[in-house]
């Protein structure tokens, strides 16, 4: 008999790493555990945990997902979402600029799915990894000046297609999830300094809107799920259509 579209779609009995029905891990940088999260928290009791790590550090990466192991005593999947963005001219871009993001998106990716594997590897999981990638590592953002960070986000697309490969022996699947413009805090905050950018977050996409974190939940949720099961190597774009049609925006900024 053909599964349920709820039980494909179902996370439940699982858990997932998050680096920013599931046991979710969430890992980021702050000490504590934003307004929203102690929300979710509240809504959901033992099911979501927090643990502060800076991704760039590897001694305290190590710590974190030692933890995580321990306290959780099992691992299913993980996202990596843990990211910064610079906008600038090209030759305005410093060492430092270009060291700081590929410390996070590349290096702080890699080896927080180095350790969640190891974990699947170890313990005969056959699990998911779903890493956040970028519609700048297919085609350039209107509005915006993106060079170290569209580089760094390449990195993470043909890092997952080429773990996909390395991994598929082991039933681990690995995918991306590649957002067009997303009302993160990280894009609102830019946007504040350049107010044009609401205009071209709306107006760019053919679907007329700018996305919201809702629109990328669907998409997780199967990568993650069993209806993907035979889903490896593929990068899901949540993007209202601008990977279409980016080219024929012309920005004023």
């Amino acid at each position: 008999m053909p599964e349920p579209i709820n039980s494909l779609l179902s996370l439940a009995g699982r858990v997932v790493i998050v680096t920013a029905g599931a046991t979710v891990a969430v890992t980021d940088i702050l000490k504590t555990p934003g307004k929203e999260f102690i929300s979710c928290q509240a809504e959901s009791p033992g099911r979501l945990s927090y643990y502060s790590c800076d991704v760039t550090n590897q001694a305290l990466l190590a710590q974190a997902f030692e933890a995580k192991f321990r306290d959780l005593k099992r691992v299913d999947g993980i996202i990596t979402a843990a990211g910064i963005c610079i906008d600038k001219p090209f030759l305005k871009h410093t060492w430092e600029d270009v060291q700081r993001q590929q410390a996070v998106n590349e290096t702080g990716t890699f080896f927080a799915v180095q350790h969640a594997v190891r974990y699947m590897k170890e313990h005969g999981i056959k699990g998911s990894v779903v890493m956040i990638c970028s519609q700048t590592a297919q085609h350039v953002s209107p509005g915006h000046q993106l060079t170290g960070y569209a580089g760094s986000k390449g990195f993470v697309l043909s890092f997952a297609r080429n773990l996909a490969h390395e991994l598929a022996p082991d039933g681990i699947r690995v995918n991306t999830i590649s957002p067009g413009y997303i009302a993160t805090t990280m894009n609102l905050s830019i946007a504040a300094r350049r107010p044009g950018l609401n205009r071209i977050f709306n107006e760019a996409p053919p679907m007329s809107r700018v996305g919201t974190p809702d629109d990328l939940k669907g998409a997780a949720l199967y990568l993650l799920g069993d209806g993907s099961s035979y889903v490896t190597g593929l990068d899901l774009v949540v993007d209202g259509g601008m990977g279409v049609s980016s080219g024929n925006f012309k920005s004023s900024l």
